[in-house]
């Protein structure tokens, strides 16, 4: 077994800390958490992947969204869902001040991402 083996579990690691946070693997090419400044906090990523650039662009996605949504008068964001060719983002606000985005495959079930978005949402539970 090695990283990226769909048996081998991925961890999403408190750099502050060095605590692993969430073993877990469905699917997901990475995950990372921020706060709400865009500084990475936590993150794994089985590819090649900025983690720095995609904190930051998730905490501006969740600040927006949420802000239109409020103005909208439809409530604050639960989970923002951006498709590309190849796969997809999840972006999801994590308590009040921290977000977490998962990075998956088109491959992969939207259904078992989004139960991976709530299971990490509630490991943490920040």
């Amino acid at each position: 077994l090695k990283p990226g083996d769909a048996r081998v579990p991925a961890p999403i690691i408190d750099k502050r800390t060095g605590q692993v946070l969430v073993i877990k693997d469905n699917g997901l090419e990475g995950a990372v958490v921020a706060d709400s400044e865009g500084l990475p906090i936590a993150s794994f990523f089985l590819g090649d992947y900025d983690e720095d650039d995609i904190a930051a662009a998730s905490a501006a996605i969740l600040l927006i969204s949420d802000s239109k949504l409020k103005e909208a008068g439809k409530g604050g964001l639960k989970q923002a869902s951006i498709e590309g060719e190849d796969g997809y983002m999840i972006v999801a606000p994590l308590g009040k001040e921290f977000v977490l985005t998962v990075i998956a495959p088109k491959t992969s079930k939207s259904g078992i991402v989004l139960a991976a978005v709530r299971a990490i949402n509630r490991k943490l539970s920040l």
